[in-house]
């Protein structure tokens, strides 16, 4: 697993989260054509548990303009509430409003003469109406995605104090005495003409933008919908390894869209022995990414051998980043092992080249050919430079997509195009 010293640049971060934001609705779009629901193709392309990503997309609303801006309205709205009224009918000897005096007559004329009763007509105001409707759904559906969140006790970043501020206010005011008596179940897509023709304000512009923000991303979300969230929401900067990683697979399955034709079902990210994605070149030869998982064509381990041989009982087997496989004529002829460093420190990639060696040594099967350990970090202010006949070989994530292809294509890493910066990302 890629390691970082320090959260990446800010222009770095800024870089691969719109690389990762213009890559991805390719990925979950191909996805989508055999999963009709992009939230459920996201969080199997991402390898995210549904429970993780309807947290992301919990997230995404509270935080979202129109949810902000309903929050911010909301105890100014509340206090003004739309009503309709009715007046009802009540015959009795009490006087108390207005006396409908035709009610009446008509009343006693067909009443005991000896009990004289008045029949009046008290205004009542009516708090259930379609917009208060919609209102109530808007805040149960917003209190269940605070529930949703389960934030951790102590947490302390500003989105998370947000959201419980937020929680805070959504709870106490659907303990306001006129809301109980409201349903919250949605009116029907026909309230939004209620809404619009509000004097106020506060439903026109407050609880119809929320209410069509939420109900979208709820009900039918589209994929570009789902990737907002995903890179607003669930690339934080302590996931900026999480990041990194995407991005730079991200990179090289895009520079391989470009030259093959993609094969195959896409699989969790963390997919073991199943490729992330699979590419046929115009060769004929395929070129396959795993990612965090070594194919079955990386062979014996010598260190799973030597565990099980001396009875050591291990929290788990060393594992690169990423493994491009390249098959010709259906048998797996060469591996590339890349690990990936989030980072620029000489410490770090220092033992980014460890760790590389450890995994060439551990399993020779395809890995002999050179180079076939690759150090791939943000940038290492060198420019670019040939491994020389050496077993590893440092390479910037911004050439890593054009060495794959070329080493697909040549069986050797080439120079990258004097027309693609070659130092920094």
């Amino acid at each position: 697993m890629s390691q970082i010293d320090r959260s990446l640049d800010a222009d770095l971060r800024k870089q691969l989260l719109d690389e990762v934001r213009w890559f991805l609705p390719g990925f979950l779009g191909g996805a989508t054509l055999e999963r009709a629901d992009p939230v459920a193709a996201a969080s199997e392309l991402l390898g995210l548990r549904p429970s993780d990503l309807q947290r992301v997309l919990a997230v995404h609303a509270l935080l979202s303009d129109p949810v902000r801006a309903l929050i911010k309205a909301l105890p100014g709205g509340a206090r003004r509430p739309m009503v309709s009224s009715a007046r009802p009918r009540i015959a009795g000897r009490v006087v108390t409003s207005g006396i409908d005096w035709a009610a009446t007559i008509r009343h006693r004329a067909t009443s005991n003469p000896t009990e004289p009763e008045w029949v009046v007509r008290p205004a009542r105001r009516i708090f259930d109406v379609p917009e208060n409707q919609a209102l109530a759904w808007l805040l149960r559906e917003l209190a269940d995605r605070v529930s949703a969140i389960r934030q951790p006790a102590g947490a302390g970043s500003l989105w998370q104090q947000e959201v419980r501020e937020d929680g805070a206010v959504i709870a106490r005011h659907r303990r306001l005495a006129w809301l109980e008596g409201v349903s919250d179940d949605w009116p029907g897509d026909s309230v939004y003409e209620r809404l619009r023709a509000d004097r106020r304000g506060f439903y026109r512009t407050n609880v119809a933008p929320a209410a069509r923000f939420l109900r979208k991303l709820l009900y039918s979300p589209t994929v570009q919908d789902v990737v907002d969230a995903i890179c607003d929401r669930y690339f934080e900067p302590t996931q900026d390894w999480k990041l990194y990683e995407i991005a730079v697979l991200l990179r090289i399955s895009n520079g391989l869209a470009e030259v093959g034709e993609r094969i195959g079902k896409f699989s969790l990210l963390d997919s073991g022995k199943s490729a992330f994605v699979g590419y046929k070149l115009p060769t004929g030869r395929v070129v396959r990414l795993y990612y965090q998982g070594w194919p079955d064509s990386s062979g014996w381990s010598e260190l799973f051998d030597a565990v099980t041989h001396y009875g050591i009982s291990s929290g788990g087997y060393s594992i690169p980043d990423v493994v491009v496989e390249f098959v010709d004529n259906g048998v797996a002829t060469r591996l590339v092992l890349l690990e990936l460093k989030a980072s620029g420190s000489a410490s770090y990639l220092a033992d980014g080249l460890k760790q590389l060696l450890g995994y060439l040594r551990e399993r020779p099967t395809l890995t002999t050919t050179s180079p076939s350990g690759w150090l791939v970090a943000p940038y290492h202010g060198r420019t670019w430079r040939d491994a020389g006949g050496r077993a590893l070989w440092l390479v910037s994530a911004h050439d890593v997509a054009s060495a794959v292809i070329s080493t697909a294509l040549t069986d050797t890493p080439q120079r990258p195009s004097p027309l693609v910066p070659e130092t920094v990302d």
